[in-house]
C-alpha cells in the first residue's frame, strides 16, 4: 500500500465490492436436488376447536423409502426436526411428544436414532377462553435433515384450518396408532437399577422382564455429555440382562443420565418408558419428566487442557503456509509503524488483534445458530462452497490490486494538505480488517494441538465453542500484541525508505500467487468452466480497480465501476457457479514408482478388514496447503513408498475438497472438524492409528514399522 491511510477505505470498497458479489447467491436447501424427499402436513384430533379446551395437533412427515428424520436425540450426526408455530392470538403450543425411534447404523460405524418411513410429531394446542366465530387457522414452520446415503437440510410451511364450536373426533385411528408409541411416564412393569459409578461409562440392569422380549434404551443425554455406542449382555435364563453405554464426551460419575426403555415381543408393537436415574444413590427407574438437567460436573482440568491445546494451536497457526503471506503484510505494516508514537502502535496492533478475535468469535456464532437450525459446519467450510470461494478469489484479488498500486483513495488537496501526516500510517479499522483478513485465509490449515480440538469445538456445548475458539484467536494474536506491546523490538526491523513500496509491490504478487492457488482449488473442484467464469470476473474487476485509481472516486466513476462490475457479473458469473460440474473422482494411478492411491469408501475400508490386509487413509482437500506439503516432503518420498510396498498397505486418499458428507461423518466420529487427517488401520480389529496433522518421516515409518508384515 502506498499510503496507509488509505488502506481502510480502500478495504471498505473492496468489502463491498466482495459483499455485493457474494450477495447474489441464492437457493434452498431442499430444492437443492431435484425431488422432494419429505412431505409435511398438519392434522388434529378434532374436528372443531372448543373455548379453553386442549386439543392434539400432528405434524406428519412422511419420507421416501430408504430416507429417514431424526429423534430428539440424534446420535453420531443429524439432526432432529424442528417447528415454529404461527398461531392465532392466545393460543399456546406445548412441547413436542417424541414416538419411540428406531436405531440406525450407517456406513462408517455411525449410529443414530431416527424415524423411517413416516412419523407422527404431536403437540397439545390449549385455545383460550374465548374464541371468535369462523375458522381459525394455525400455522407452522418446519425444518428438517433428512438422510440416506446423502443428508439433505429441508424446511417447509404446514397450516391447518379448523372452526371454532363443540369439539368433535377426527383422525382417531391415526392419534391412537402414534399415542401408543409415545413412552409411557408411568412406572415399568420391570426392575431398573442404574451403576453410575464410573466416569468412563453407565449402565441398566434389567430384571424381570421375559427372556423373550427385546430391550433397547434410547439415551437422552445432559448438556455436555454424549453416550457412546451401546453394549448389550447375554439374555440370562430369568430374562435379566444389562445395557452399557461409554461415555464419549463430559464424563463424570453419578450423572442423572435419562432416556426411554423400549421392549417388544416378536413382531409386536413396542411399549416404551421414560426413565431417569437419580441424582443421589442409585434407586429404580423414576418417571420424571423434567427437561434434562444441566452437566456441572464436567472436568475442570479436561476443560482447561482443551483451551491450552487451542491457544497453542493458534499460536503454531501463524507458522502454517496459508498464513504465511499475509502475515509478512502485518510484518510490511510493523516496518512503517516502527517510527510512530508507541501508544498509537499499541492501539494499531490492539486493532489488529480484535479483528482476530472478531472472526473467530463470529465463527463460534455461526456454529452455534446453524447448528441449533440442524445445519452443520465444519473448519475450512468457506474452500468448500463455491460462492463463497469465489467471493474470496474476489477479495484477494482486489486486495493484492491494491498493494500493486492500480488503485488508492485519493483526496482533495485540502483534505490530503490536512492528513499528510496520516499518510504512513494504517487507520484502526484498516487493522481490524487485516486481523480479521488474515484468519479466513488462515482457515484452510490446521495446526498441532487444533485438531482434536476443532472436532471438540464443532459438536461442543455453546459456551465451550466460545470459549475454544477465543482461545485459538489469543494465541494466534499473542505474537502481533506482544510485538505492538514492546515498540522497542522494532528496532530490530528495517529503517523506513525506498525499499518499502518494492516490498509492498512483491507483496501484491504474493496476493496475487495465492489468487493462482484458490483458482486453482476452484478449478479441481468445480470443473474448467467455473474456473474460466471465475477468472473472466476477475479481469472485469481489475478494470474497475483501474477505473477507481485512474479517475477517483467521482459519482461518474462509481457508476462506471458499478455498471462494469454488475455486467461483468451477469455476463460470466450469473448462475455459472451452480451449473458447473463438479470433476468426477476417480483413482488416481501411481505415477512412476509413485503411490496408487484409489479413492476412499467405507466399503473399500471394510473389504480390507476381511481379508486382514492394513489400510493408510490420506483425508485431504486441494485448499490445504498443509495436506500438499505433507503429499510431496512426507508422503511421496522413497523411503514411505518402500515400507507402504513391504507391508501390503491398501492406500486410500478422501478427497474432501467439496466437503463429502460421508467424510464429514468419518472425519466427525474420529474427533476431527478439518484437514488434513491421516489414519492407519491395522490388520485385524486392532483400533485405527490416528497420525498428527504435522506429517513427519519418521513418525510416520515407525507406525508403518509396527504393521505386522
Amino acid at each position: 500500500m502506498p499510503h496507509h491511510s488509505a488502506q481502510p477505505s480502500s478495504l471498505r470498497l473492496l468489502i463491498l465490492l466482495v459483499c455485493w458479489f457474494a450477495g447474489f447467491s441464492h437457493g434452498h436447501a431442499q430444492d437443492s436436488l431435484d425431488r422432494k424427499y419429505v412431505t409435511p402436513s398438519l392434522v388434529a384430533d378434532t374436528a372443531a376447536i372448543a373455548p379453553g379446551k386442549p386439543f392434539t395437533v400432528g405434524v406428519r412427515l412422511r419420507m421416501e423409502p430408504g430416507w429417514h428424520v431424526y429423534w430428539e436425540f440424534s446420535g453420531d450426526s443429524g439432526a432432529p426436526p424442528t417447528i415454529n408455530w404461527e398461531l392465532p392470538d392466545g393460543f399456546k403450543a406445548g412441547p413436542v411428544q417424541w414416538p419411540l425411534p428406531s436405531a440406525h447404523m450407517d456406513e462408517g460405524d455411525m449410529l443414530t436414532y431416527v424415524y423411517e418411513n413416516d412419523v407422527l410429531l404431536m403437540f397439545e394446542i390449549t385455545p383460550p377462553a374465548s374464541l371468535p366465530p369462523g375458522e381459525l387457522t394455525l400455522k407452522g414452520h418446519l425444518r428438517w435433515l433428512v438422510c440416506e446415503k446423502i443428508c439433505v437440510p429441508g424446511q417447509g410451511d404446514v397450516e391447518l384450518k379448523l372452526a371454532s364450536g363443540e369439539a368433535a373426533p377426527a383422525n382417531a385411528e391415526l392419534f391412537a396408532q402414534w399415542r401408543a408409541q409415545l413412552p409411557k411416564t408411568t412406572g415399568a412393569p420391570f426392575q431398573v437399577k442404574w451403576d453410575r459409578s464410573k466416569a468412563s461409562e453407565f449402565s441398566l440392569r434389567i430384571e424381570g422382564l421375559p427372556k423373550e422380549f427385546k430391550a433397547e434404551f434410547f439415551p437422552l443425554p445432559l448438556k455436555g455429555a454424549k453416550p457412546a455406542h451401546p453394549k448389550s449382555s447375554d439374555v440370562a435364563d430369568d430374562g435379566g440382562r444389562t445395557i452399557t453405554f461409554p461415555i464419549e464426551e463430559g464424563a463424570a460419575p453419578n450423572l442423572a443420565w435419562r432416556g426411554v426403555l423400549a421392549t417388544a415381543k416378536g413382531s409386536a408393537p413396542r411399549e416404551g418408558w421414560l426413565i431417569e436415574a437419580s441424582s443421589g444413590a442409585d434407586a429404580p427407574a423414576s418417571v420424571q419428566t423434567s427437561a434434562p438437567a444441566t452437566n456441572t460436573a464436567k472436568s475442570g482440568t479436561g476443560l482447561l487442557a482443551i483451551l491450552w491445546s487451542a491457544f497453542l494451536g493458534g499460536l503454531i497457526l501463524n507458522l502454517m503456509p496459508c498464513v504465511l503471506p499475509v502475515i509478512a503484510l502485518k510484518i510490511f505494516g510493523f516496518v512503517q509503524q516502527a517510527g510512530e508514537e508507541p501508544r498509537r502502535v499499541f492501539r494499531l496492533g490492539l486493532a489488529f488483534v480484535g479483528g482476530v478475535f472478531a472472526f473467530f468469535l463470529g465463527l463460534a456464532t455461526l456454529i452455534t445458530v446453524l447448528r441449533a437450525n440442524g445445519v452443520g459446519l465444519n473448519w475450512g467450510f468457506q474452500f468448500q462452497n463455491a460462492t463463497i470461494l469465489a467471493a474470496l478469489i474476489a477479495l484477494v484479488f482486489v486486495f493484492g490490486l491494491n498493494l500493486l498500486g492500480v488503485f488508492e483513495i485519493a483526496l482533495s488537496g485540502g483534505t490530503a494538505s490536512t492528513l499528510s501526516q496520516l499518510s504512513s500510517r494504517e487507520g484502526y479499522s484498516g487493522a481490524f480488517l487485516h486481523g480479521m483478513f488474515t484468519t479466513l485465509l488462515g482457515t484452510s490449515c490446521t495446526a498441532p494441538f487444533l485438531g482434536a480440538v476443532l472436532g471438540l469445538a464443532f459438536v461442543a456445548p455453546t459456551h465451550v465453542v466460545f470459549m475454544i475458539f477465543a482461545a485459538i484467536a489469543a494465541g494466534m494474536s499473542l505474537p502481533y500484541f506482544l510485538l505492538t506491546a514492546n515498540p522497542a523490538w522494532m528496532r530490530f526491523l528495517p529503517k523506513p525508505g525506498a525499499w518499502m513500496e518494492r516490498l509492498k509491490q512483491l507483496m501484491g504478487f504474493i496476493m496475487l500467487g495465492v489468487v493462482v492457488w484458490l483458482l486453482g482449488v476452484l478449478g479441481q473442484s468445480r470443473g474448467v468452466d467455473a474456473l474460466i467464469a471465475v477468472s473472466s470476473f476477475l479481469l472485469v474487476l481489475g478494470v474497475a480497480c483501474w477505473i477507481y485509481g485512474a479517475f477517483g472516486g467521482r459519482i461518474v466513476s462509481w457508476l462506471a465501476i458499478v455498471i462494469v462490475v454488475g455486467a461483468g457479473y451477469l455476463v460470466f458469473l450469473d448462475g455459472k457457479l451452480s451449473a458447473a460440474k463438479k470433476p468426477v473422482a476417480g483413482s488416481e494411478p501411481a505415477t512412476k514408482d509413485g503411490i496408487a492411491w484409489q479413492p476412499w469408501s467405507a466399503a473399500r475400508v471394510a473389504e480390507a478388514a476381511k481379508q486382514g490386509q492394513p489400510v493408510f487413509i490420506d483425508f485431504t482437500a486441494d485448499w490445504c496447503l498443509n495436506c500438499k506439503y505433507n503429499e510431496k516432503f512426507v508422503l511421496e518420498t522413497e523411503p514411505v513408498r518402500a515400507a507402504l510396498k513391504k507391508k501390503n498397505v491398501l492406500t486410500l486418499k478422501a478427497d474432501w475438497t467439496n466437503g463429502d458428507p460421508e467424510i464429514t461423518a468419518v472425519l466427525k466420529k474420529i474427533g476431527r472438524a478439518g484437514v488434513p487427517v491421516y489414519v492407519i488401520h491395522p490388520p485385524g480389529n486392532a483400533d485405527p492409528i490416528l497420525l498428527p496433522e504435522i506429517l513427519t518421516q519418521t513418525a510416520l515409518l515407525a507406525e508403518l514399522d509396527r504393521l505386522k508384515n
